[in-house]
């Protein structure tokens, strides 16, 4: 790969990274306090711009670490690495037209009796709990192997544990507000993976 490659590569990882590292640090803070910040409605969501920042910060003054170490690259590592991130670019875009903007900000869970439906469970939704999640983690294991940078590998794996930590304080907040609805839904639709065999079918 010739440096001008590697060097918007590493340009592009950068950039997503200061873009959506912070988010599952942020749900973190929202979900684990969730009764807490539901006091303060839609200024809790004040907290994500010095999150951002300062997360922004770090990923910038440390990115000649995050780069500093590469694993050999080829053309295996270089059509998986691009796959992961189409796929998980795609994902994103989908879970952006199909769930919505109010959703996506997480309005239902700061202010339980917004008026933003029931449950969403028609497109991407129908086979998966959480797309959005897996766009992030899959997107970022997708740069990590297309730059082969050992300091993306190791925040796409923290990347991956958070997710796994706030999808359940998610789904506890989606019971207690819609109830049976979402409890039928969980039973029926996986959190990451896909059944594959009823896909097969349909």
């Amino acid at each position: 790969m010739t440096h001008a490659a590697t060097w918007l590569l590493d340009i592009l990882a950068l950039i997503y990274l200061v873009l959506f590292f912070p988010a599952p640090f942020f749900w973190l803070i929202i979900h684990s306090g969730i009764h807490i910040w539901r006091k303060f409605g839609n200024r809790s969501f004040w907290i994500a711009l010095p999150l951002w920042a300062a997360f922004a910060a770090f990923l910038l003054v440390e990115r000649h670490w995050i780069f500093a170490h590469r694993m050999e690259r080829n053309a295996f590592t270089f059509a998986a690495g691009t796959v992961l991130t189409v796929c998980g670019l795609w994902l994103g875009q989908r879970v952006h037209r199909e769930f919505g903007l109010r959703r996506l900000a997480g309005v239902p869970e700061i202010n339980p009796q917004s008026n933003v439906g029931g449950v969403v469970s028609h497109g991407l939704y129908a086979r998966l709990r959480h797309p959005r999640y897996l766009a992030y983690m899959t997107t970022m294991l997708g740069f990590a192997l297309l730059t082969g940078a050992a300091g993306i590998f190791a925040l796409a794996f923290v990347t991956i544990l958070m997710y796994l930590i706030v999808a359940p304080l998610e789904e506890r907040e989606l019971h207690e507000h819609y109830g049976a609805e979402y409890e039928q839904y969980a039973r029926r639709v996986p959190r990451f993976l896909p059944h594959l065999r009823r896909n097969l079918r349909t």
